[in-house]
């Protein structure tokens, strides 16, 4: 099995958390937690309780099932693909509400897209149709947290490629690259979500 370059660390902070290193565990968690809330809270419907519910479970559960982890997608994906068993089971106990029937119903395409986005083209005008901040914030929940924190610095803090490149530690090349990808991804994760609950025609 080849594990790409980009989990190679990733690898190493699963030993390490099977090791029992504390300083590993305290940044397993901070590195994940805002994330993976924000990922289940849009998806139980805004349920602040359930959203707290689900992620804590999600992390007793990953835990668990550390040992199983193997590099080939990243922990933030492997994170989510946890939650969303939990959330299906939720799902039965809650009201349907709107962007989280949609969310769940495009789980499998957005994970299709984010897989293609370095492949495919797409208009960056899809950033321009945020017709409700709840669509945008769906569409930036389902994002890798690189791309969402990259776009909300272009965006949100209009940050310059080149401050956004010193803040990561990056090359401006790199980061250029990853505005490039999160671009495509946004539009076409925003374009399907919007486009299911019959914002677009």
């Amino acid at each position: 099995m080849q594990v790409p370059e980009s989990h190679a660390s990733e690898l190493a902070l699963r030993d390490a958390l099977l090791a029992g290193d504390r300083a590993a565990a305290e940044g397993f968690f901070a590195r994940h937690l805002n994330a993976l809330h924000e990922f289940v809270h849009y998806r139980v419907g805004g349920n602040r309780v359930v959203t707290e519910d689900v992620v804590q479970d999600t992390f007793l559960t990953a835990l668990e099932r550390l040992a199983s982890f193997d590099g080939r997608s990243s922990l933030h994906a492997w994170l989510c693909g946890i939650a969303r068993n939990k959330i299906r089971s939720e799902r039965r106990r809650l009201r349907p509400v709107a962007i989280e029937d949609v969310l769940a119903e495009a789980d499998p395409e957005i994970e299709a897209i984010l897989l293609s986005s370095d492949r495919t083209p797409l208009p960056e005008s899809a950033l321009e149709l945020a017709e409700t901040k709840e669509l945008v914030g769906a569409t930036l929940s389902s994002l890798p947290p690189e791309y969402k924190q990259a776009l909300l610095a272009k965006y949100v803090e209009e940050l310059s490629t080149a401050e956004i490149a010193a803040r990561a530690g990056k090359q401006e090349k790199a980061t250029e690259s990853t505005l490039h990808r999160a671009r495509q991804a946004f539009g076409r994760v925003f374009t399907l979500l919007a486009r299911k609950r019959g914002g677009l025609a």
